[in-house]
């Protein structure tokens, strides 16, 4: 069999993380939290997070916190940016095959690890500078506590539940506590437990903890702030985003269910024979992972903002779902369609150079490097990485190999194609020509601005605080589409692709 084994998987996968841990911030959501951390540790003010001179109150303080701290550590790089997430991601995942071999003694922990991190939904979040992978490894660890507390009895657990939540809560706000609470009184109801989500509800002990935990924060931003940025940030930004789309995210009810196939590719079909092997009325192990699944599904199918990214909160249980069907079927050879499905999957990773580069053509966008975007398309390396892996399926189907391995060969290679060639190039394609300009602007040690773009990515290579508008002595950002509208004297300092900085001329 032309396939590889558990400690090779886990080899490549640990080689995979590497290279994200220096890869460039993509702007918007990283670049705003890599320069409100920064901004943090330059005026040695860890309470409040501000953007410049404006307050940055989308999210609370506890991942500002976190990668403050790696910045002070280990400087200001992409590595300090990205590591905390992924040491966040690693415990995440580590927790929740820890709980899943707990519960199934089938399966092995390396392969829900594999199931787990070759998942495209969850490795990409894994990465990401900002609040996700904080937030998904609390409601993992709140969800597993809860479980066990329902399970058990023990107030321990619940306990702790109340602390990850409480972290969780001043990590992204209100999210945790929605989704913790609704599958567990889902899980409770349809296990007819009602009683144990009543205690849960209305122990003193465990709000206690959250308030102890919460409250500090919340209260001297109050004192230094206002109610109405308490209350932008509590409600505004948790509720607000259910009731409105924030920045034109929004979506039919049928969005996620879209958006399922590509965040758990090539596993979707396995997924679903998996759900339906399930056996949920008599296993609560499984019920419970259902109603994580399902309530995060159908939470956020009626939310107006959508973004992909909510969907991760409840994809852990995929990875089990995954493996319990490979363990169903686990002599099985990999078959015609199982070859077929990866055939077409291949294909169009094959085709997304190609495709990228005709839309360039017939849809005008200064947000994309036209360059980077041929030298994808030109790339001989992205085609004979797809080229051979088409071909070991082949063989692979040809000499009956054991379909588990195939499949999950497959996710792998997808995960090594994401590290090495498509997301280097989103990066290049959207954010080398800002990078290039920020570092040029840290080599002249003025203030930076931005006028028409939104790029704080900008600010934080040069490494200055990130002020919007047109600012007298400040090195300002702009894009070369914008240059047509300036009724003002100025003079451009740098170019760098669709991008340039110039600054106000004085009189």
């Amino acid at each position: 069999m032309i396939v590889t084994s558990r400690p090779v998987n886990l080899l490549i996968l640990l080689i995979c993380f590497i290279p994200f841990l220096f890869l460039g911030i993509f702007d918007l959501d990283e670049g705003a939290f890599a320069v409100t951390s920064l901004q943090m540790v330059k005026d040695g003010q860890y309470l409040i997070p501000y953007i410049g001179e404006e307050l940055r109150l989308e999210k609370p303080i506890l991942s500002y916190w976190i990668q403050a701290l790696f910045l002070t550590i280990f400087g200001f790089s992409e590595y300090s940016l990205r590591a905390p997430s992924l040491i966040a991601a690693l415990i995440w995942g580590y927790s929740f095959a820890t709980f899943v071999k707990e519960n199934n003694t089938r399966v092995t922990r390396s392969d829900i690890l594999i199931n787990f991190f070759t998942l495209p939904g969850i490795f990409l979040i894994s990465f990401a500078a900002t609040a996700d992978a904080f937030l998904n490894l609390f409601i993992t660890l709140a969800l597993i506590n809860l479980y066990k507390f329902e399970e058990q009895k023990k107030n321990k657990y619940l306990n702790l539940a109340a602390a990850w939540i409480a972290l969780g809560f001043l990590t992204k706000g209100f999210a945790i506590v929605a989704i913790c609470g609704l599958v567990f009184l889902f899980y409770c109801f349809f296990n007819r437990k009602l009683n144990s989500f009543l205690s849960a509800i209305l122990n003193i002990k465990a709000w206690t903890i959250f308030i102890i935990i919460v409250s500090p924060w919340l209260m001297y931003l109050y004192m230094q702030t206002s109610s109405e940025a308490v209350m932008y940030m509590l409600f505004g930004q948790s509720f607000g985003r259910f009731s409105y789309a924030f920045e034109n995210h929004s979506g039919s009810i049928f969005y996620y269910l879209v958006v399922l196939p590509f965040i758990t590719l090539p596993f979707f079909p396995d997924l679903i024979k998996g759900m339906l092997a399930s056996r949920p009325r008599a296993n609560s192990f499984e019920l419970f992972l259902m109603m994580w699944f399902f309530v995060v599904l159908i939470f956020f199918s009626f939310s107006s903002t959508k973004l992909p990214h909510y969907l991760v909160y409840g994809l852990s249980p995929i990875a089990y779902f995954v493996e319990k069907n490979f363990r169903k079927n686990e002599t099985l050879v990999f078959s015609l369609s199982a070859l077929l499905f990866h055939l077409f999957i291949w294909g169009i990773v094959l085709a997304i150079p190609f495709y990228l580069s005709y839309m360039l053509e017939v849809t005008q966008t200064f947000e994309l490097s036209k360059e980077a975007m041929e030298n994808l398309a030109a790339s001989m390396s992205y085609k004979l990485f797809v080229g051979l892996f088409v071909a070991l399926l082949i063989i692979n189907f040809l000499r009956r190999s054991n379909g588990m391995q195939v499949k999950k060969m497959s996710a792998l290679a997808m995960v090594v194609m994401l590290t090495f060639w498509l997301l280097p190039f989103a990066q290049t394609a959207t954010q080398q020509d800002i990078k290039n300009l920020g570092l040029f602007a840290k080599t002249q040690e003025k203030k930076v601005s931005m006028y028409k773009v939104n790029k704080p990515s900008y600010a934080f290579y040069a490494q200055q605080k990130s002020y919007r508008g047109l600012k007298e002595n400040h090195l300002i950002l702009s894009r070369i589409d914008k240059e047509s509208s300036f009724n003002f004297d100025y003079e451009v300092i740098m170019r760098s692709g669709n991008y340039f900085i110039f600054k106000i001329k004085s009189d």
